[in-house]
């Protein structure tokens, strides 16, 4: 571990134990309001003294007009308030709810009429502002009423985003409920897994960015994906959001890090009564009807997907045990300690029909029989190498264009040749019957197969508010989504031994702290840690990952696949981790609103891209396949040994951000907004210095240099220049036969 992991950590504690000695309470956010005092006349009035109290939690902030007759209260979790204007020599003003939104400050003037204080106006609805006038913004708030009852892809909250004005996406899916992505991107797509999809990439851009600039917040720290840009590790379930703010266009030096959309989640918190509530959603294929036409051949078909959804929320008062003088908690009880749970689970299997040829039963019988010491022979013999098999289809040589010189149809699919040879002979193929000719015996058939899925999910989410004082709040809140996956497939015609089994685990913690100084000025400190692990060779079950993907080219139609998918991700054994420490300062000067900030980030990816290392091997036709002689193998291998490659790498990156912000109220109906930020992306690093590149010499590859960042860095007698060469010689061998 580097010493600024080493000297992280160490602050990082140091936070979380000075912020758990304090003690304190209710989590305070980025919302606000401001507005100016006024008399009948336009007149401005200072010195009233306004009060603003939640009508959910009972907690109030109290401040006073300055000289201009501006006033400003800041760091307020959205939700109904009630406000209080006080002047002597006029009628109080009492506004009953008022809706503070999330994340952005909204204006509200006041108009006070020249009587006794003792009398009051009281105003039970007020008419919020259709414009935004306190900044220029594009932004939305997604209420939680509209998220509960909004209809939304999987239950995923992130598919409201769409609603925001300057945001663009079409929110397509696939025939088989899959996102479609943008043109011209890459990556998971959003939505695919209802709120467990692993990295959760909402097919939206803003401004005219790419899907990629999007940034993910919750509770205002960072939950963005590491391996694709514009995805969130963590997608909170419909009943613990309390509101998200989009903003499609930002000029806040607030704001930093992405320049497309910012989405910012604020999580539910618990309230002065209790409230909760309960869902489920049922889907059954026996209320499915089945589609007449299953294919050309095919016996009808419907969709076979077996899901059920439900959770539920609770949340209230938290009465804290007795301590203290008198034996009394200064913190729980009304008004002063709350909680709220939340937990939404998922479970879907479905069967899903695929449709192509494969290799037949008795032709891997006649492959053990005669090449009994081959080493397709002993791939045939493992467990789960057999196709899916639903439903075998009327057998026809349409896909050889009807030749019989190329295809004849025989009981059982089609005989499209025989084995010849010997094991290490290559067997040449032209326009007649492959192999040594025609047996009799079926070599391939149509058929359909079943896909069988798996998915299994389960989200926590933990809040806890507490305000011993007016002065300070403290928030603790917390995300773990654990999922239990198993995919089949479809390329491999559902073959058993090609089935992924997945349990990745997405968390994250947040503390919150805040402490007023005074009625113009308060601080604010955010903690995070964000995870996302898994590791699929723990949950293999019966996947064999030491025997290579095999593919069969050279036939008119799509290859026959054996074997577990190969790419450098499977198996998936990825871990990222984030932590993140932000401090912001606001207060009032004259008409003046001022915040200062800071911002440190730590971002890990420890990921094994090992899975290059397990070759793939092709095959031209079945009777090569048979005689062990692949004519391609693709494998990372290490160019100083030959050997595997070691996928194994420990990147971190540091970011550190500052700035100044400066809403100047020039004018009771004129605001200027000012700022300046400054953001700095360390290079990256790897723990034990394994960052690398090539560089081509005279003769091109054979005397390319692979360079570490640290020799770059030293004269060239230092640097570790090996030679690279490939040489074309495949060997068929499996190395997990028997395992």
């Amino acid at each position: 571990m580097n010493r600024s992991i080493v000297r992280f950590a160490r602050i990082s504690a140091c936070g979380i134990i000075l912020l758990s000695a304090i003690v304190t309470a209710q989590a305070q956010f980025k919302a606000g309001i401001q507005g100016t005092v006024t008399d009948s006349t336009g007149g401005l009035v200072p010195e009233t003294k306004i009060t603003l109290t939640s009508n959910e939690t009972g907690s109030s902030q109290t401040t006073t007009t300055n000289d201009e007759g501006f006033y400003r209260l800041t760091g307020l979790p959205p939700g109904p308030y009630t406000l209080v204007a006080e002047k002597s020599g006029f009628k109080r003003q009492h506004f009953d709810k008022v809706i503070i939104s999330a994340e952005a400050t909204q204006g509200f003037d006041i108009g006070l009429t020249t009587g006794e204080i003792a009398e009051t106006v009281t105003i039970t609805e007020t008419t919020q502002q259709a414009l935004e006038t306190e900044n220029g913004n594009i932004s939305r708030a997604i209420t939680a009423q509209e998220i509960r009852q909004l209809p939304q892809v999987g239950r995923d909250p992130y598919e409201l985003l769409r609603l925001t004005p300057g945001i663009f996406g079409d929110g397509a899916r696939s025939g088989s409920g899959g996102a479609v992505n943008l043109p011209n991107t890459t990556g998971p797509g959003g939505s695919n897994n209802s709120i467990f999809q692993t990295e959760n990439q909402v097919q939206i851009t803003a401004n005219g960015q790419r899907l990629s600039s999007n940034n993910y917040q919750i509770d205002g720290v960072s939950v963005n994906s590491f391996n694709w840009g514009g995805a969130a590790l963590v997608t909170p379930n419909q009943e613990s959001v309390k509101e998200i703010r989009v903003l499609s266009s930002t000029y806040s030096a607030e704001d930093g890090r992405n320049s497309g959309a910012q989405i910012r989640v604020v999580s539910q918190d618990g309230t002065n009564t209790f409230h909760g509530a309960a869902l489920i959603k049922y889907n059954s294929p026996k209320l499915n009807a089945f589609n007449k036409f299953g294919g050309p051949g095919a016996p009808p078909a419907r969709v076979n997907d077996y899901n059920r959804q439900f959770g539920g929320r609770l949340g209230g008062p938290l009465y804290l045990p007795r301590f203290g003088e008198g034996g009394r908690s200064t913190m729980g009880g009304k008004n002063k300690s709350f909680f709220f749970v939340s937990y939404e689970g998922l479970r879907n299997t479905s069967n899903a029909l695929g449709r192509g040829y494969v290799e037949t039963a008795q032709y891997r019988q006649l492959v053990q029989q005669l090449r009994p010491n081959g080493v397709t022979a002993r791939v045939f013999q493992a467990a789960g190498i057999a196709p899916r098999i639903v439903n075998v289809l009327a057998p026809n040589c349409g896909a050889f264009g009807n030749d019989l010189n190329r295809c004849r149809v025989v009981n059982g699919g089609l005989d499209i040749g025989s084995l010849t040879g010997a094991t290490g002979e290559y067997t040449s193929i032209n326009n007649q019957a492959q192999g040594g000719g025609f047996d009799g015996i079926p070599d391939i058939q149509e058929v359909q197969f079943g896909l069988p899925n798996q998915h299994r999910g389960n989200q926590y989410n933990v809040r806890l508010d507490f305000t011993p004082t007016e002065r300070d709040a403290l928030t603790l809140s917390t995300y773990i989504t654990r999922q239990a996956n198993l995919g089949s497939d479809g390329a491999s015609a559902g073959r058993p031994i090609g089935d992924i089994a997945s349990e990745p685990l997405n968390t994250s913690g947040t503390i919150l702290y805040r402490r007023i100084i005074s009625p113009t000025t308060f601080n604010e400190v955010r903690l995070n840690g964000t995870r996302f692990a898994v590791d699929e060779t723990k949950t293999a079950g019966t996947t064999n990952y030491g025997i290579p993907r095999i593919e069969v080219e050279g036939l008119p139609f799509d290859r026959i696949r054996f074997g577990a998918p190969q790419s450098e991700n499977t198996p998936a054994i990825l871990a990222q981790n984030i932590f993140e420490l932000s401090d912001t300062l606001s207060t009032l000067i004259g008409n003046h609103s001022l915040k200062f900030g800071g911002v440190v980030r730590k971002e890990q990816d420890n990921s094994d891209a090992s899975g290059g290392s397990r070759p793939v091997y092709s095959f031209h036709g079945i009777f090569n396949l048979a005689n062990d002689t692949p004519i391609f193998q693709g494998v990372n291998a290490d160019p100083r040994t030959g050997l595997p490659a070691d996928g194994q790498r420990y990147f971190s990156t540091n970011y550190f951000a500052g700035f100044v912000q400066d809403d100047w109220k020039m004018r009771p109906n004129f605001t200027v907004n000012l700022g300046v930020r400054y953001e700095y992306y360390a290079p990256l690093k790897e723990k034990e210095g394994r960052l690398s590149n090539l560089f081509f010499g005279s003769n091109g590859l054979v005397n390319s240099q692979v360079r570490t960042v640290e020799q770059l860095h030293k004269p060239d007698r230092n640097n570790f220049a090996p030679r690279v060469g490939f040489a074309y010689s495949p060997r068929f061998k499996v190395l997990g036969l028997g395992s």
